[in-house]
């Protein structure tokens, strides 16, 4: 049963990865309307599985640390989706493994956890598929872009680690809904003539815009629903290996082409690194 949402997890990001990239192409996309969306829509499709069964904190503290994780999401998400606008969806996707290095790192430190071989390793090989593409960063993609995702990743990899504080008090389907609605209201108080942008986005994009945000939006809940009843390591070691499927579909469906041995091997040295890192 939990290969089966992890297969469905990793599909869902697959396909919100392509059309993201599909809406956002290009420097004139309205990245942070579209980091907007993404947390309201999938808000609005986790809200129902919190009613069913949500487990919240009772103390301020954690509400505040809650309110200092929706800021950090909300930095993350706009630098993710802004380097949409510059990079194929699976050069992004093999740089923003560099959050599983920032993680190992912080829990090595932090949370006191062990140092295995497989996540040394695999740390080498996710850095390594970094190095080939920042080598190559003017013909795969932009600088600007690359600058702005491996940013996203250090401010994912503290969020996982206070993730790890919240889940004493918060349980999956309560902690998923609310870093959807934070950053959803967040982004609605901070943003620059944030209600024009909103409805602008949705006459231009509406229906590609809401339908890669659901897919974000399922894929979380399918992720966590596969993590609750699976083992971890295997869960996200399917999901990780989908990002060969990014680089297909980015081939065949957004007929962005060039330079393909070069992303291929950055994009199976992210994966192998992945997966070292998440089985140490």
């Amino acid at each position: 049963m939990w290969s089966m949402f992890a297969v469905l997890s990793g599909s869902f990001y697959t396909l919100q990865g392509l059309i993201t990239r599909h809406v956002l192409k290009g420097n004139k996309k309205d990245a942070w309307a579209f980091s907007f969306y993404f947390s309201a829509v999938g808000s609005l499709i986790a809200f129902p599985f919190f009613l069913t069964n949500f487990k919240v904190a009772h103390t301020w503290s954690y509400w505040i640390l809650m309110m200092i994780v929706g800021l950090l999401i909300v930095a993350q998400n706009l630098l993710n989706f802004k380097s949409a606008n510059h990079l194929p969806a699976s050069v992004g996707g093999a740089m923003t493994k560099f959050r599983l290095v920032w993680i190992l790192i912080l829990g090595v430190i932090i949370l006191k956890e062990a140092l295995t071989w497989q996540k040394t390793f695999g740390t080498v090989l996710a850095v390594l598929a970094g190095i080939i593409i920042l080598n190559k960063a003017k013909k795969i993609g932009s600088v600007q872009g690359l600058i702005l995702v491996f940013a996203s990743t250090i401010f994912y990899a503290v969020v996982i680690i206070l993730y790890k504080y919240l889940f004493q008090v918060f349980n999956s389907q309560s902690l998923t809904f609310f870093i959807f609605l934070i950053p959803m209201l967040i982004n609605l108080l901070i943003m620059p003539n944030s209600i024009n942008r909103i409805v602008t986005l949705a006459k231009t994009d509406g229906k590609f815009v809401f339908l890669a945000c659901a897919l974000g939006g399922f894929a979380n809940l399918a992720m966590n629903y596969a993590l609750s009843i699976g083992e971890a390591s295997r869960v996200l070691v399917i999901i990780e290996s989908f990002l060969i499927i990014t680089l297909v579909g980015e081939h065949l469906v957004l007929k962005e082409k060039k330079h393909l041995a070069i992303k291929l091997i950055a994009v199976i040295l992210a994966i192998m690194g992945a997966v070292l890192i998440r089985i140490g």
